[in-house]
């Protein structure tokens, strides 16, 4: 059976220090993908742990995170100016203005 190529995009860092270690393991890339595809092919499955699917919450965790988060206070500074007055307010806060100064 002829051999055929298999294209992987990765940094080239990754690529030069996964090669370094493949070497160290006795192995090189081409055999690691060929193991690989061994595996998927035998096993049909990938050989590292799934990604673990989202935990559903309960209505209950749910009425207690609303509560817990209504229970935050809360102050609104602007709420009661004026857009003018809020735009004033932020030209003090950065030091831009000093609160006498336009009246």
């Amino acid at each position: 059976m002829a051999d055929a190529m298999v294209t992987a995009r990765m940094s080239a860092e990754k690529k030069e220090a996964g090669n370094r270690m493949l070497e160290q393991l006795g192995t090189n890339a081409s055999q690691a993908v060929n193991r690989l595809y061994d595996y998927v092919l035998e096993k049909k499955q990938l050989p590292f742990p799934e990604q673990q699917e989202r935990r559903r919450y309960t209505q209950e965790e749910i009425a207690q995170a609303i509560a817990w988060v209504d229970s935050i206070p809360r102050r609104d500074r602007f709420s009661t100016m004026t857009d003018d007055e809020i735009r004033w307010e932020r030209l003090v806060s950065r030091g831009l203005a000093a609160r006498g100064d336009f009246s």
